[in-house]
């Protein structure tokens, strides 16, 4: 999956998110699917605890997860949590 791809699922979820996606595929590895970093900045992560949070952006990814994404670290802040 690409950057791009993954971007446009989390832009359904997160419209107004500053989103910053890099991928880190370990090629040592021998797991299918792609690895990223996610950083999502958006005011809608208010309230939500780190748990909901990760819901959130697992729910946008919907079934690319587990299948062309194998593993995403996540970063799910506010504006002001980003400073």
């Amino acid at each position: 999956m690409k950057k791009e791809d993954v971007e446009s699922l989390l832009r359904n979820e997160f419209p107004e998110a500053e989103i910053e996606i890099v991928r880190d595929d370990h090629e040592h590895e021998k797991s299918e699917g792609a690895h990223f970093g996610l950083i999502i900045t958006s005011d809608k992560f208010e309230e939500m605890s780190r748990v909901d949070r990760h819901r959130a952006v697992y729910g946008a990814l919907g079934d690319a997860m587990g299948g062309e994404i194998h593993a995403v670290e996540i970063r799910a802040q506010t504006h002001e949590e980003a400073g």
